[in-house]
């Protein structure tokens, strides 16, 4: 049974929030299948960067959650009930307080089809949710007095709609800054509608523009730094609309990753500045598993999971909706196929808006 989250284990705790980090590699071994949506499998030959599992433990009021993140394409609603088991029994809560994100890898395992339909990955796609709950017994272990604040901002004319300029698409960077009571960075969780499908099919592995933006403010001091892919399915990075035949970046190589998660970091970097923390904040949680929505609330932050992909317009609806609340947004989470924005489930609004309400959101 997973630990009570218990005062008296903690002398002198104020019972205010708590919170610690943790991560992980999952990086396929090279000549294993990159199993990405745009492009055909092929089979790796190198490593770029690592592929991380990222996850963060917070205690509030008494009440323990989890954040779990991977640099993945997406995860299937199976595999996303193992990870959930695995990361609650090693945070010491329950599965229903697990909310899972993926960063919309496109250079990514099969997480999102299933281990039948690569027989190679069997014993990987077994082995996964265990790594997920070591990165989440390490930010358990960690955890310590904190105060969690979270602002948002813009990032403008680096994303298209996939039809083309207009306003299809979603500028908005959403940060979530967690510090300990001395100051110290404990964690970051930042969002931007954009999928991570910059590199090609050159056959290396790499997190893509989440990864390098993730890396940048880690090294600027932001703690463990984790990425939350937005309200993208019908977004493109730079000017990838449908159609462009003269798009910018179009050698799609490592440089062309790191213009984008540079500028992503630095404004990210700017949002947090201005964050105002506290330590006096309450965490909720509401789901509708059949619909695929769930929702985390610690204090204003509400973090707002959908299984299907969703257009930009979800999201600004979203935060329209809730204007006293700092809306994350994260969908596709189980890692649909959606070939454009023309038929796109968005019969999920009102359902989403009802499920975040019931968990506090406003």
């Amino acid at each position: 049974m997973p630990e009570e989250a218990s005062p008296r284990s903690r002398p002198g705790d104020d019972g205010l929030l708590r919170a610690g980090a943790g991560r992980a590699p999952i990086t396929p071994p090279v000549n294993f299948e990159i199993c990405g949506q745009e492009f055909d499998p092929t089979v790796s030959t190198g490593v770029d960067d690592d592929l991380l599992v990222r996850d963060f433990a917070f205690e509030a009021e008494g009440r323990r959650v989890a954040i779990c993140s991977l640099d993945v394409w997406g995860l299937t609603p199976e595999l996303q009930a193992e990870i959930r088991n695995s990361v609650s029994a090693s945070a010491g809560t329950h599965a229903p307080f697990v909310w899972l994100t993926c960063t919309g890898n496109g250079t990514t395992p099969p997480t999102w089809s299933g281990a039948s339909a690569k027989p190679l990955y069997d014993n990987y796609l077994s082995y996964l949710p265990e790594v997920c709950g070591g990165a989440a017994a390490h930010a358990r272990n960690t955890m310590e007095p904190a105060a969690i604040g979270v602002n948002a901002g813009q990032l403008t004319d680096v994303t298209t709609g996939v039809a083309g300029p207009g306003e299809e698409a979603d500028d908005a960077v959403t940060v979530c800054s967690v510090a300990t009571a001395a100051g110290d960075a404990v964690a970051q969780l930042f969002s931007f509608s954009c999928p991570a499908t910059i590199r090609g099919d050159e056959g290396r592995w790499t997190g893509d523009f989440p990864a390098y933006a993730s890396w940048a403010l880690e090294q600027a001091g932001g703690g463990v730094v984790a990425f939350a892919r937005g309200s993208d399915a019908d977004v493109r990075p730079y000017n990838w609309f449908r159609g462009n035949k003269n798009r910018t970046h179009a050698d799609r190589g490592p440089q062309d990753v790191q213009a984008l998660g540079l500028l992503l970091a630095t404004q990210a970097s700017t949002v947090a500045k201005n964050i105002e923390y506290r330590r006096n904040v309450s965490a909720e949680t509401a789901a509708d598993d059949e619909k695929g929505i769930r929702v985390l609330r610690i204090g204003n932050l509400a973090c707002i999971g959908v299984d299907r992909p969703q257009p930009a317009i979800f999201a600004r609806h979203l935060r329209k909706a809730m204007p006293r609340s700092r809306v994350i947004v994260s969908t596709n989470v189980a890692g649909h196929r959606p070939e454009s924005g023309e038929e796109l489930d968005v019969d999920l609004e009102l359902d989403t808006l009802e499920i975040a309400r019931s968990a506090g959101v406003q």
